[in-house]
């Protein structure tokens, strides 16, 4: 908050625009992803009267890659996930194929009985 607050303690509009962007390089140090946007959209609402609006787009520009950023990560976590799940659900086909005990298989695979069993049912009604 003291960072949000600070270029509103600078006299004239050149000074709170120049405290605004040495205060914008700081927040970007900040390592926890919320605290910097909460920053960032602090210093927007709070030098709305004075702030140059090329400088604003840009600090909405970064806010949002920053959003933009963690979408695909949790994409790219979300489909590793699922490729993940589906070798699982082959070797467990694989095994059930070969005739292994269901335990045996809820062991190796981590999957539970109940979801061996629907693999199971699937694989008999294809």
């Amino acid at each position: 908050m003291r960072l949000v607050i600070l270029p509103l303690t600078v006299p004239g509009t050149e000074g709170k625009q120049s405290m605004l962007e040495r205060i914008v390089e700081l927040a970007e140090q900040i390592p926890d992803e919320r605290q910097r946007i909460f920053t960032l959209s602090g210093v927007i609402v709070a030098s709305d009267k004075f702030i140059d609006r090329n400088y604003m787009d840009q600090i909405r520009r970064r806010i949002n890659m920053t959003q933009l950023g963690q979408l695909y990560e949790k994409e790219k976590i979300e489909y590793g996930n699922q490729k993940a799940r589906e070798k699982v659900i082959e070797m467990a086909k694989s095994l059930m194929d070969e005739g292994d005990d269901l335990i045996k298989i809820m062991k190796v695979t981590g999957l539970t009985e109940a979801e061996l069993l629907r693999l199971q049912d699937e694989s008999v009604t294809v």
